[in-house]
This record gives structure tokens, C-alpha cells and sequence, in this order.
């Protein structure tokens, strides 16, 4: 395997080649980035493992688009989970986000027994696919997708655990032009072959094996190209200056009667669920003429 400089095997993503063929993929490990996602959020581990590969696969999709912006998909179904939405900007800066029924017992459910009937919607930066939900886990459901929507051949497999997540991801390029037909069915076998070695790494090998050591075991025999890592981090919009502005654009009256009622005034972000506490220093602070709100050292 022909390796470019190697950084860190946590929040990275690579890419790596099949030399000599059509064949690209993408190899993702999260630690930090989902920690980080996870702070505010505190998800039933049924929930918490597909919010998890969500993030995941939402940097494997970013990863094989040219785009500046936000990729975002969405997945609106009727089971317990009635909304997920996981984005990712053009650098790879995730956050997630889950709604989950208030009376809903999700203990021991599937893919299929979190969402239920649900479609899945894709958008990046003005443009929007939709497509009915199928398949019995997400990573089926995406390369249904990308069947339908993208008509680019490509296999995911995703995992989630407590403290890490994983995802690795192949797709067969459109093929030389004027490529004669036994070359074509080369091609054909040999996406055929790499589907099913992909099929066989298992959780613990995608979340604990170094990735140079993982793709050598899967794809034994065939000369890879695996380029240096690309940091992931999360990131979510929310902040102490958009907070403050919120609170400036619904006046000082309104925010001085809620810090009257309350003894402080505290937003929370709708994404990360990331509380922001103001006190009555940090209002009087905030309607001061001219005045810029204090750090961060006076958010909860």
C-alpha cells in the first residue's frame, strides 16, 4: 500500500485508490468530534448509536462531493425517532441532532423500530434529493440512495460505540471511455469482490484498527493508494455573539422581564442543546451602549 504522510487515526478522514481502477474510498474514525456532539445530549444508546453513524456518514457523503457550504440529510419518519438531521460543512465540521418522541421506549430497537416509514432528503448548498427510506440499517439506506439518486455504485459500512465511531466507504467510478467489454466485466467483478470484502469488517475491527493495517487485511492483494488525513471536528452555528444578538433583536424590555421572572436568562441551542446563561451583569452588559458581550467564562 502507498501511503501519503500519516497524521492521527481519530477525528481524521482518508481517502485512498485503487490503483489501475475506477474505485475510490474513504476511510473515517470519530472521538473528540462525537464526545464534543455529544456533550448536551443525552440520547438513549439506541439513539445515541444512530445519531453516531449519521455523523459518520454524513463527513463519507461530504468527502465525495466538490462543494462549499453545508451537506446536510434528513431523515422524517413515524417510529420514535421522528426527525434526525446531521450536517456536515465542506471542511468537515459535523453536528447532529435526534427527536425522539416524549413517551417513546426505544430499548432494544433497530433501524428500522427507531424511524419506521420515513423518507430520506439530501441537500447540499441549493440542491435537494428525496427519496422513500429503504433498507434495514442507514448505511443500506444511503446506498439505496445513492442507487436511485446519484446512480453511483457505492457500499457503506458504518459503527458506533460508546466513546468512538467509524465508517468506511467505496464507490466504483464511471469507467474509462471507449473501455472495451472485457475490461468493462473486469470492472464489474472486481466492484463485485470489493463489496463483499467490505461486508465482512466487523464494528470492532472499523472502530480499533489502525486503517493502513485494516484496508491491507480487507482488500489483501490489491495496490492502494491511502492519502494523509483530513481533520473532523464538530461545529456547531450556535455562539456567545449569535446568542446575543438573538436576545438584543427581541428587545431589552422582554429580556429584562424574563431575567426579573427567572434571575438569569438562558438559551439553548435547538441543535447541540448547548445552554447559554445570561446573569443580570451579563444583560446589563449586553444593552450597554456600544458595549460587546463577555467570553464564554460567563456561559453555563
Amino acid at each position: 500500500m502507498t501511503q501519503g504522510p500519516q497524521r492521527h487515526d481519530v477525528d481524521g478522514l482518508r481517502r485512498f485508490l485503487f490503483e489501475h481502477h475506477p474505485l475510490r474510498g474513504f476511510w473515517l474514525r470519530l472521538e473528540r468530534t462525537w464526545s464534543d456532539a455529544l456533550e448536551h445530549q443525552p440520547y438513549p444508546p439506541e439513539v445515541r448509536q444512530l445519531v453516531g453513524e449519521s455523523m459518520a456518514a454524513a463527513a463519507l457523503l461530504a468527502a465525495t462531493l466538490k462543494f462549499e457550504g453545508t451537506l446536510a440529510f434528513q431523515i422524517d419518519g413515524d417510529g420514535p425517532v421522528r426527525l434526525l438531521v446531521t450536517q456536515s460543512t465542506h471542511e468537515l465540521g459535523l453536528r447532529a441532532v435526534a427527536r425522539v418522541a416524549a413517551d417513546a421506549n426505544v430499548a432494544g430497537s433497530d433501524f428500522r423500530g427507531l424511524v419506521g416509514e420515513a423518507r430520506l432528503t439530501v441537500s447540499v448548498e441549493g440542491w435537494q434529493g428525496v427519496v422513500p427510506l429503504s433498507g434495514d440499517s442507514l448505511a443500506h439506506s444511503l446506498e439505496a440512495y445513492f442507487a436511485t439518486s446519484e446512480q453511483l455504485p457505492t457500499r457503506l459500512v458504518l459503527a458506533a460505540e460508546g466513546h468512538r465511531v467509524g465508517g468506511l466507504l467505496l464507490q466504483k467510478l464511471p469507467s474509462p471511455a471507449r473501455q472495451g467489454e472485457a475490461a468493462e466485466g473486469r470492472e464489474r467483478e472486481l466492484w463485485d469482490e470489493t463489496g463483499a470484502l467490505l461486508a465482512t469488517i466487523s464494528a470492532e475491527e472499523l472502530l480499533h484498527v489502525p486503517p493502513e493495517r485494516l484496508l491491507t487485511q480487507v482488500f489483501a492483494g490489491h495496490d492502494l493508494r491511502l492519502f494523509e488525513a483530513h481533520p473532523v471536528r464538530f461545529q456547531c452555528h450556535c455562539g456567545t455573539e449569535r446568542v446575543s444578538s438573538m436576545l438584543r433583536s427581541l428587545g431589552e424590555a422582554e429580556v429584562r422581564e424574563v431575567l426579573a421572572e427567572q434571575g438569569s436568562v438562558t438559551v439553548t441551542c435547538e441543535f447541540c442543546q448547548r445552554p447559554y446563561r445570561f446573569d443580570a451583569v451579563d444583560v446589563e452588559q449586553l444593552f450597554r451602549e456600544g458595549a460587546s458581550p463577555r467570553g464564554p467564562g460567563s456561559l453555563n
